[in-house]
């Protein structure tokens, strides 16, 4: 429904403002912390991450003869994503918090230092060839001769 307020406000600031308010929406309290769940004395309530993106863009272009523009651009994306990362425990002995572990992320992690250690281990190894130029210290010794 148009209002003579939103009338006066421009289309792009209105979609602005609505994509901004579903995305603060979506990163509410009741997305990252789910619905307690109660079994005899112990309480679980799961906890999650929510991440929140947004981008957008523009253009222009030049103006030919008759004043109009030639060029032309917009755009916007945004998105978001949730995962669980743990829960809270508890119990008539107190409350603690168990991490869920991501092995995507620990695996990626594993690699990513592996690749990084093989990198370095393969350049000392050239560096220590014999075919390789004369080091600075070769090079002052035969300058200083």
């Amino acid at each position: 429904m148009i209002t003579d307020e939103t009338a006066k406000v421009p289309m792009a600031d209105s979609s602005i403002e609505q994509i901004l308010s579903r995305l603060v929406n979506t990163a509410r309290v009741d997305a990252v912390f789910g619905q307690p769940v109660e079994r005899g004395d112990t309480t679980v309530i799961p906890c999650s991450e929510v991440t929140i993106g947004l981008g957008m863009g523009s253009g222009g272009g030049p103006v030919d003869a008759q004043g109009n523009r030639t060029g032309s651009g917009s755009g916007a994306g945004g998105g978001a994503t949730g995962r669980p990362i743990a829960v809270i425990v508890i119990t008539k002995d107190g409350a603690h918090v168990e991490p869920i572990l991501d092995l995507t992320k620990i695996s990626l992690a594993g690699l990513t230092t592996g690749a990084f250690i093989l990198v370095w281990i393969v350049r000392l190894i050239r560096s220590r060839r014999s075919d390789k130029g004369p080091s600075f210290s070769q090079l002052r010794k035969a300058i200083q001769k």
